[in-house]
């Protein structure tokens, strides 16, 4: 059962019979009518009481009803407005559609019904325009919302991105730190033997000599270890900054991929995979390092947990090549490979063949988003079960001034 309240019709007119008329029959369908006898009457009772349409006439005293249209047109332009006018020439007609009438009427009206079934219409369609509006206004709320949340979920993955590269540092710089406290501190040990024999006048030659010999190696270890160390920082902390901003800047693809690879270390040395690549030196992009580094992070903890689910001792190739104002990146991996669903579904946000598991399913979306938009670029993907996995990605060096990428 239908309890909306009826719809409110204002009637402007300066006949008061042709206005008490339309009033009588629209009342009989239920309409709660509102009347004027003139244009500014009208717009009076219009601002103090909304109606759901306008019936007016063309021709009135002090406002008529052109001057009423255009205001209706633009303060209100979702309400239906339609002429009633014993004007019914053409141009009249054409003037009163161009200036926002939805219909146009000739007076007298002869068949009453004709006016029902107008009104009817212009209110229906006012409604379905006014829940479009509404649609289109939560369809732009909602996809402000998924891409508000869509930034949060990469913003969560570079952060996640970030823990384990903080754990990796910590892992990767404890052994050279390790190692180099063992030789600081036998040779400190030594240095305290060496002293005591001085004190006492107990030491010989071979001491001081056996003692410089311990020395030099000591040193010579704690060097080099703190030199492993302090590289592994070094390596860590760009890839690190790259990762906690979104800062565009000039950089060699050869170097920044080793550092990446270096970052990747901890996932690696606990496997029997092994990552080889090839990149030409002198390679330069002036783009987002920090979406290069999840790209290539991604796509390898994809082959380490999927593509060589299996067990076996896989291995992934990375080729660069230098193409004008591109930059072509071939991934490869010699892994199990995908099948016809995994290969259409890939890029689909939280698609996993591993439900379950912590994984997400979003690394692979995150990556299509991060060659398309952010860097501007293209991918293409060849695989089949047993042969791995194969990308083409395509990048701009310059993603601010670059042409649309070759698919």
């Amino acid at each position: 059962m239908d309890q909306r309240a009826p719809s409110i019709v204002l009637t402007i007119d300066d006949d008061r019979a042709v206005r008490q008329g339309l009033a009588n029959y629209l009342e009989d369908y239920e309409y709660t009518v509102l009347q004027a006898q003139d244009g500014q009457e009208g717009l009076d009772m219009f601002a103090a009481h909304h109606p759901d349409i306008v019936l007016v006439d063309l021709r009135m005293p002090r406002l008529d009803g052109h001057a009423v249209l255009e205001y209706l047109s633009e303060k209100a332009p979702e309400i239906p407005v339609i002429v009633i006018s014993g004007a019914g020439d053409i141009e009249e007609v054409v003037s009163a559609l161009r200036k926002g009438a939805w219909d146009f009427l000739t007076k007298p009206i002869q068949d009453m019904d004709i006016l029902i079934h107008t009104v009817k219409t212009c209110l229906e369609r006012a409604r379905l325009l006014r829940e479009n509006r509404e649609y289109q206004a939560s369809l732009e709320e909602s996809l402000d919302r998924l891409s508000r949340t869509q930034k949060e979920i990469i913003h969560s993955a570079k952060m996640a991105a970030l823990g384990d590269l903080v754990a990796g540092v910590a892992h990767e710089v404890n052994t050279p730190i390790g190692v180099s406290v063992t030789a600081a501190s036998f040779l400190v040990e030594r240095t305290k033997h060496l002293r005591i024999l001085y004190a006492n006048g107990q030491m010989k030659r071979s001491d001081l000599e056996q003692y410089l010999a311990v020395a030099e190696e000591s040193s010579t270890s704690v060097l080099t270890n703190l030199e492993r160390a302090a590289n592994l920082i070094q390596s860590f902390k760009k890839v690190a900054a790259d990762q906690s901003t979104e800062e565009k800047r000039v950089f060699e693809v050869e170097a920044y991929l080793q550092q990446i690879l270096v970052s990747l270390r901890p996932q690696i040395k606990r496997t029997p995979h092994t990552i080889h690549i090839d990149c030409p030196p002198g390679i330069v992009m002036h783009s987002y390092p920090g979406a290069i580094m999840q790209i290539i992070a991604n796509l390898v903890m994809n082959s380490l947990i999927h593509g060589f689910a299996d067990g076996r001792a896989g291995e992934i190739f990375i080729l660069v090549e230098d193409a004008g104002e591109n930059v072509v990146l071939s991934y490869r991996d010699t892994g199990v490979g995908l099948n016809r669903e995994q290969r259409e579904r890939i890029y689909d946000p939280f698609y996993t063949t591993r439900r379950g598991s912590s994984g997400t399913g979003l690394g692979m979306n995150i990556v299509y988003n991060l060659i398309t938009q952010t860097l501007k670029g293209s991918v293409i993907l060849d695989s089949s079960p047993g042969n791995g996995v194969f990308f083409v990605i395509t990048l701009a060096k310059d993603p601010d001034h670059a042409s649309p990428a070759p698919v």
